[in-house]
Parts: structure tokens; sequence; C-alpha cells
């Protein structure tokens, strides 16, 4: 292996890693601010790691002892730091789509299950309770 390739995979795999765990984190929230704020986090990390990794895989690769030519031909880090976030968006929503799959067929919220349970029982008996009096008042017989 070149110096380039194992400098890209040890700081690439790690920044690819911590991305999808945030990606992943941000599927399982609810609402829309948090999980926005973490996947825009995921895609930042991502892009990072992308850029570093080529920049730092060059610069060691050409800070060897006799380079070869193909040393020299760095043009991807520019293209990382430009266009980095292309393949952040899409590795991003790769894992947020699979961890919102999984949370909308395998985790569903136990909690709710018996109130659901208790709403259903009681739906049947009697639906015509009103109250129309002051909430710390025993209901009138």
């Amino acid at each position: 292996m070149t110096p380039l390739q194992e400098m890209f995979i040890t700081i690439f795999g790690g920044g690819a890693v911590f991305s999808a765990l945030l990606a992943f984190i941000a599927g399982r929230l609810s609402g829309w601010l948090l999980p926005l704020v973490l996947f825009c986090l995921s895609v930042l990390c991502f892009w990072i790691s992308l850029f570093l990794g080529l920049d730092l895989g060059y610069r060691a690769w050409q800070a060897m002892p006799n380079p070869p030519d193909a040393a020299y031909s760095d043009a991807s880090p520019s293209g990382a730091l430009i266009a980095g976030w292309i393949p952040g968006v899409a590795y991003g929503f790769c894992w947020f789509g699979l961890s919102w799959l999984v949370r909308l067929v395998l985790w569903k919220p136990r909690v709710l299950q018996p109130i659901l349970v208790e709403q259903s029982q009681h739906a049947d008996a009697q639906s015509a309770a009103l109250e129309t009096g002051n909430a710390y008042q025993p209901p009138e017989a």
C-alpha cells in the first residue's frame, strides 16, 4: 500500500464511521431541527475527513524518498474541498434513510401500546363521557 492509501484509509475511515453514526442518530430522532443539525454535522464530518485524508495522504506520499510521478498528480484534494459535500449528502441520506426505515419497521415505541389498548377497550363501553364542569370538583351524580 502506498502512503496515500494508508493515510486516507485511517483518516477517512474514522470520519466515515462518525458521520454514519451521526446520520443514524438523526434518523432516530423526532422533530426536524435536531435531526437537521445532526445530518448537517454528518455531512460536514464526511467532507472534512475526505479532504484531510486525501491532502495528508498525498503529502505523506510526496515526502517519501524517490516518490513516483503519480504522487504529484494531487488534484483530488482540491476536488474534494470544492465538491466533497455531494458524496457526503448521499452517504448521509443512506444512513438517515436506513435509520428511519428501521425505526418505522422494527423499533416501535412500546410505551404507547398499553395506552392504545386501554383506549380501544373504553371506546366500546361508553363514548358519551362529556365533562362540562370544573376539573377540580367531583362529577355530579
